[in-house]
Protein backbone atom coordinates (compact mmCIF):
# COMPACT_ATOMS: atom_id res chain seq x y z
CA UNK A 1 0.00 0.00 0.00
CA UNK A 2 0.94 3.51 -1.29
CA UNK A 3 0.63 5.95 1.61
CA UNK A 4 1.80 9.34 1.16
CA UNK A 5 1.30 13.10 2.36
CA UNK A 6 0.38 15.66 0.24
CA UNK A 7 -0.56 19.48 -0.38
CA UNK A 8 -2.32 21.69 -2.83
CA UNK A 9 -0.35 24.60 -5.22
CA UNK A 10 -1.41 27.02 -8.58
CA UNK A 11 0.11 26.17 -11.29
CA UNK A 12 2.53 28.38 -12.78
CA UNK A 13 2.62 26.85 -15.59
CA UNK A 14 0.83 24.86 -17.82
CA UNK A 15 1.97 21.11 -16.31
CA UNK A 16 -1.46 19.18 -17.64
CA UNK A 17 0.62 16.83 -20.08
CA UNK A 18 1.72 13.25 -19.35
CA UNK A 19 5.20 14.42 -19.40
CA UNK A 20 5.08 16.73 -16.09
CA UNK A 21 3.27 14.16 -13.50
CA UNK A 22 5.72 12.52 -11.56
CA UNK A 23 8.50 15.84 -11.98
CA UNK A 24 9.36 17.92 -9.06
CA UNK A 25 7.38 21.06 -8.94
CA UNK A 26 8.54 24.45 -7.43
CA UNK A 27 7.46 26.05 -4.23
CA UNK A 28 8.22 29.24 -5.41
CA UNK A 29 6.56 29.49 -8.56
CA UNK A 30 4.65 25.98 -9.22
CA UNK A 31 6.40 25.42 -12.17
CA UNK A 32 8.91 22.23 -12.71
CA UNK A 33 11.53 22.37 -9.65
CA UNK A 34 15.32 23.16 -11.16
CA UNK A 35 16.78 21.57 -8.30
CA UNK A 36 16.16 20.03 -4.96
CA UNK A 37 16.65 23.42 -3.17
CA UNK A 38 13.41 24.79 -4.33
CA UNK A 39 11.37 21.60 -4.56
CA UNK A 40 8.04 21.24 -2.79
CA UNK A 41 7.01 18.20 -3.99
CA UNK A 42 6.22 15.75 -6.51
CA UNK A 43 3.49 16.48 -9.03
CA UNK A 44 0.12 14.00 -8.59
CA UNK A 45 -2.15 15.86 -10.95
CA UNK A 46 -2.15 17.36 -14.41
CA UNK A 47 -3.13 20.93 -13.97
CA UNK A 48 -3.21 23.93 -16.23
CA UNK A 49 -1.43 27.28 -15.69
CA UNK A 50 -3.75 28.96 -13.02
CA UNK A 51 -5.49 25.61 -11.87
CA UNK A 52 -4.68 24.14 -8.21
CA UNK A 53 -2.57 21.16 -8.28
CA UNK A 54 -1.72 18.16 -5.93
CA UNK A 55 1.72 17.31 -5.02
CA UNK A 56 3.15 14.62 -2.83
CA UNK A 57 5.43 16.18 -0.08
CA UNK A 58 5.99 12.82 2.05
CA UNK A 59 5.89 9.11 1.44
CA UNK A 60 5.91 6.19 -0.41
CA UNK A 61 5.85 8.48 -3.94
CA UNK A 62 5.83 7.70 -7.51
CA UNK A 63 8.93 9.80 -9.62
CA UNK A 64 10.28 10.26 -13.40
CA UNK A 65 14.05 9.43 -13.83
CA UNK A 66 16.15 11.31 -15.28
CA UNK A 67 18.94 8.77 -15.63
CA UNK A 68 19.27 5.46 -14.73
CA UNK A 69 18.68 5.13 -10.90
CA UNK A 70 19.20 2.03 -8.73
CA UNK A 71 17.59 0.43 -5.96
CA UNK A 72 18.38 2.39 -2.51
CA UNK A 73 20.19 5.04 -4.48
CA UNK A 74 19.72 8.48 -2.84
CA UNK A 75 17.56 10.71 -5.18
CA UNK A 76 17.99 14.61 -6.21
CA UNK A 77 15.82 16.92 -8.74
CA UNK A 78 17.85 18.02 -11.92
CA UNK A 79 17.48 21.50 -13.99
CA UNK A 80 14.28 19.42 -15.68
CA UNK A 81 12.25 18.35 -12.67
CA UNK A 82 13.51 14.96 -13.24
CA UNK A 83 15.04 12.67 -10.30
CA UNK A 84 18.17 10.85 -10.59
CA UNK A 85 21.04 9.84 -8.52
CA UNK A 86 22.48 12.01 -6.34
CA UNK A 87 26.19 13.00 -5.48
CA UNK A 88 28.35 15.71 -3.85
CA UNK A 89 26.22 19.35 -3.57
CA UNK A 90 22.97 17.98 -4.15
CA UNK A 91 20.22 18.13 -1.89
CA UNK A 92 18.61 14.44 -1.17
CA UNK A 93 15.35 14.14 -1.25
CA UNK A 94 14.68 10.93 -1.35
CA UNK A 95 15.40 6.91 -1.77
CA UNK A 96 14.88 4.95 -4.98
CA UNK A 97 12.77 1.66 -3.45
CA UNK A 98 13.50 0.32 -6.90
CA UNK A 99 15.88 0.45 -10.26
CA UNK A 100 14.17 2.30 -12.94
CA UNK A 101 15.74 3.06 -16.28
CA UNK A 102 16.05 6.70 -17.36
CA UNK A 103 12.79 8.45 -18.73
CA UNK A 104 10.85 6.10 -16.74
CA UNK A 105 8.67 5.70 -13.59
CA UNK A 106 10.04 4.77 -10.30
CA UNK A 107 8.99 4.39 -6.63
CA UNK A 108 10.84 6.10 -3.56
CA UNK A 109 10.42 6.91 -0.36
CA UNK A 110 10.51 10.86 0.01
CA UNK A 111 10.87 13.60 2.59
CA UNK A 112 10.89 17.19 0.60
CA UNK A 113 10.46 19.10 4.25
CA UNK A 114 13.79 18.12 5.53
CA UNK A 115 16.22 17.08 2.21
CA UNK A 116 19.44 16.42 3.86
CA UNK A 117 22.70 18.01 1.98
CA UNK A 118 25.31 16.10 0.62
CA UNK A 119 28.81 18.02 1.44
CA UNK A 120 30.75 14.86 0.13
CA UNK A 121 30.11 12.35 -2.10
CA UNK A 122 29.97 9.85 0.49
CA UNK A 123 27.45 11.36 2.02
CA UNK A 124 25.30 10.43 -0.74
CA UNK A 125 25.05 7.06 0.20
Amino acid sequence: MREFMSTTFEAGEDLDTDGHQYQAIALDDGKVANNGAEALGILLTKPKAGEGGTAAYAGEIKFRAGGAVTKDAPLTVTTSGYFTEADSGDFILGRAASAVSSGGIGRGFFDFAKPAYAFRSEFAW
